[in-house]
């Protein structure tokens, strides 16, 4: 995969400026996420505001991500990837205003901005690489949204938490701006190098997404991103409580597993060469196996006293689940058609990001009576049920509606 990436970008002079300007704009994000949860924890802000904040860096994506459809067929894809950039530069007086006025609702309204602006760029980005890469460059598009999910956390946040407290936050939000700006640059010299390879078919442009009408592998990668985060979510959302089972200050240990588990987001799509991924990228029990051996790695981190062993097992774990998740992304953009592909990646990532943000909360609840480490695996566990019922019904429901058109057809 890292060759691959390498040649993509060496071939595709749009797919470097693209990748530069996503690489720019995570670090921004992640730059206003430590403004705005350091300006909380600052404030002193409730539980309540805090979970808020938390839903709101996640929820308005969806109604971002609808908005952005609506302008797949309206306006060139990388003007909308702009729009969404424009949008949080924008957003960035909230935490501005904020730093002057102690007001917690505006770094809220900021969580929601960037969580609109993100959700923007999902359909677009997939529709743009699907009708930008050749069809054997289209697990480099899968690799390097993972690559810049990643750097989110281990550039934007981290940088972020080294400067706060060290630089005004006047001054760290100047930087974020000009990340955002920079971003903005590098899109418009893209769009300028942008040529598409992709070509629709006729009939295609006004075509829609109906689950009644797809295929059984349509359904299939559907299913797959929301099934990475029935398993991921809750397991995820418990790793800070797992702290406490190691020597030190739970605050700087529980930094450590969250950037152990990006370290693991980072590196698991480069571990897979061209071949394996044209290989795994069919096999159903490909997922499945990956998806168990990510419950282990987190069922061992519970019970292990070892800070450095937690933290190998946590690489692993995220190996595990970001091959999975480039597999995922990438059936989504081989199975279906040029004209629909942002929105199957769309509709499938919405579902994948209402599981998020649903069964943390309840695991969260959970914990705060029960073992976390018992709820982690049930909650993981019985997810991983759930999946493989799901991919069994929808496996035998195709073929039974296949079966029965058949008959149709004979009689």
């Amino acid at each position: 995969m890292f060759f691959l990436i390498l040649r993509c970008l060496r071939q595709y002079r749009w797919f470097a400026l693209l990748g530069g300007a996503l690489l720019l704009s995570s670090i921004g994000n992640g730059l206003t996420y430590v403004i705005v949860f350091g300006k909380l924890l600052t404030l002193e802000a409730k539980p309540s505001a805090l979970t808020l904040a938390y839903i709101l860096a996640l929820a308005p994506g969806i109604p971002g991500s609808l908005m952005a459809e609506k302008f797949l067929k309206r306006l060139p894809l990388i003007h909308i990837l702009a729009m969404s950039e424009m949008l949080g530069l924008a957003g960035l007086v909230f935490p501005l205003w904020s730093l002057y006025s102690d007001n917690q609702v505006l770094l809220l309204l900021s969580q929601a901005v960037a969580a609109f602006a993100g959700g923007m760029a999902v359909p677009v980005l997939s529709q743009l690489l699907k009708n930008g890469l050749q069809p054997a460059d289209l697990p480099a598009a899968s690799g390097m949204e993972t690559l810049i999910f990643a750097a989110n956390v281990i550039l934007g946040i981290g940088i972020g938490t080294l400067l706060y407290g060290r630089l005004p936050s006047q001054l760290i939000l100047a930087l974020d701006a000009l990340s955002f700006a920079l971003s903005i640059g590098l899109l418009f010299a893209a769009h300028r190098n942008y040529r598409a390879v992709e070509q629709l078919k006729s009939g295609e442009a006004g075509g829609e997404l109906r689950w009644r009408e797809l295929n059984q592998l349509q359904r299939r990668s559907l299913l797959l991103l929301p099934s990475l985060a029935l398993v991921g979510a809750p397991a995820m959302a418990l790793l800070p409580a797992l702290a406490v089972n190691f020597s030190g200050e739970v605050t700087d240990t529980g930094l450590i597993l969250l950037l152990a588990r990006s370290f693991g987001q980072l590196i698991g799509p480069l571990l897979l060469s061209e071949a394996q991924l044209k290989h795994y990228s069919g096999k159903l029990n490909v997922f499945v196996v990956f998806l168990a051996l990510f419950i282990c790695c987190y069922a061992l981190v519970s019970i292990t006293h070892s800070q450095g062993m937690a933290m190998l097992l946590i690489v692993a774990a995220h190996i595990f689940t970001n091959i999975v998740y480039v597999l995922a992304t990438l059936n989504i953009m081989r199975t279906f058609p040029a004209a629909v592909t942002g929105m199957a990646m769309a509709k499938s990532w919405r579902l994948q990001l209402a599981i998020t943000l649903f069964l943390p909360v309840i695991a969260g609840l959970a914990a705060d009576h029960y073992d976390p480490a018992w709820v982690l695996c049930i909650c993981a566990g019985g997810g991983l049920a759930a999946v493989m019922i799901m991919l069994a019904v929808n496996r035998f429901s195709t073929r039974g509606r296949n079966r029965d058109l058949h008959l149709e057809d004979n009689g």
